[in-house]
């Protein structure tokens, strides 16, 4: 490859990255014209200019070259190498194999070793969807995680190549110098976490990122640290004011309601609602909303109470 592949080859022939092959094949045509030695012999430039844009149309006029190059970019030719060899290519990586040169490029233990325990390139993180109730998301929680990995084969020490297999290739790994396990991993969620919050888990060799989500709470409403709630207050201690229970993640509280309490009124208890993530000494609030709940069943003894007191102040 020149240093055209360092290149856009969309720039190099002028044309949209959604040109279609006629486009394409146009724009080759007008500059390998432009810029053919024979046209430019006074121009320096121009056999090098030509080779490029004969490069970048050699890519973008085949399907299949223009689809990895479109992917990976610059790294097209190793991912298309990494396909060819049955190995998954990982554009973070740059396009090495999960754990090393393996198959027949060689690689040793010393090479396989030093990028499961950190002396490799970076991997993108592994995402993993988490869902937590709202008592989880306020204590805290840990979960054992099965993720699938690429370890090296034990049988071929991670080469790929066997004595004996099918063509040369390791029978255990059918040449891949790896193979996938399933590994348990324990991720802890710390208090505080809220809906779509992100937490990353370390020491994870690939790095691993978990989004969270809290379920929905038959109970508790949430806004970021605060919560609110609905608290059934009888008809009585809403006239007359009282101490009514309210509930909170961790139990119950009590609150003092005062007289005429309305029907809706809200009530803040500082520091009774979700611990900030990172601080879990600092809380939200608590917002405990009054719903006047109307007696029912009536004797008639209170029913004549009722009456008088309409008496009394008549609509």
């Amino acid at each position: 490859m020149t240093t055209a592949a360092r290149k856009d080859y969309y720039v190099l022939l002028q044309v949209p990255r959604n040109a279609d092959d006629k486009a394409i094949r146009a724009a080759y045509r007008r500059l390998a014209r432009q810029y053919h030695p024979d046209v430019n012999k006074t121009d320096p430039n121009a056999e090098k200019r030509f080779k490029e844009v004969g490069e970048a149309y050699e890519v973008l006029s085949s399907p299949q070259k223009r689809s990895l190059y479109d992917r990976y970019g610059v790294n097209w030719q190793q991912a298309q190498r990494m396909q060819e060899r049955g190995v998954p290519f990982d554009q973070g990586t740059g396009g090495q194999p999960p754990f090393g040169p393996f198959g027949e490029d060689g690689g040793d233990l010393g090479d396989l070793f030093a990028n499961l325990f950190g002396g490799g390139l970076r991997r993108p993180a592994t995402q993993v969807e988490v869902q937590l109730t709202l008592e989880e998301a306020f204590h805290g929680a840990k979960r054992i995680l099965e993720l699938p990995t690429q370890e090296a084969c034990v049988q071929c020490q991670g080469r790929g190549r066997s004595r004996g297999g099918p063509g040369g290739l390791c029978s255990a790994c059918r040449g891949r110098g790896a193979v996938t396990q399933v590994r348990r991993v324990e991720a802890a969620i710390p208090p505080g976490v809220d809906n779509g919050a992100q937490i990353r888990i370390t020491p994870h060799r690939h790095g691993l990122l978990l989004t969270i989500t809290v379920l929905p709470h038959p109970r508790f409403r949430r806004e970021g640290a605060d919560l609110s709630v609905d608290v059934p207050v009888p008809l009585y201690a809403s006239v007359l004011g009282g101490e009514v229970k309210v509930p909170t993640v961790t139990g119950h509280v009590t609150l003092t309601i005062p007289p005429e309490t309305a029907n809706g009124q809200s009530f803040r208890l500082t520091g009774q609602g979700m611990p900030h993530l990172g601080n879990q000494g600092r809380r939200g609030n608590l917002f405990a909303t009054v719903r006047v709940a109307l007696p029912t069943k009536l004797t008639s003894k209170e029913k004549a109470l009722f009456a008088q007191l309409h008496n009394l102040r008549p609509a």
